[in-house]
């Protein structure tokens, strides 16, 4: 039971890091296209900033580095 938690825990992690890498590069698009303005420009950096949360959790509890 537990090896599975931790895969699902590593599986939700490996997600997460790869969402906010591509929200990067979509938001980046969006710049280029100077489209910072749009609904979905900022929606996108809402998401993004909330998995900076999540992700400065993790490296507090040393759980990635």
């Amino acid at each position: 039971m537990k090896n599975d938690r931790l895969e699902k825990f590593e599986n939700a992690l490996k997600d997460i890091l790869s969402e906010y890498n591509n929200i990067g590069l979509e938001l980046e698009n969006l710049r280029n296209d100077n489209k910072e303005k749009t609904v979905k420009f900022k929606e996108l950096l809402a998401k993004k900033l909330t998995y900076n949360m999540i992700i400065t959790i993790f490296k507090r509890y040393g759980l990635i580095n």
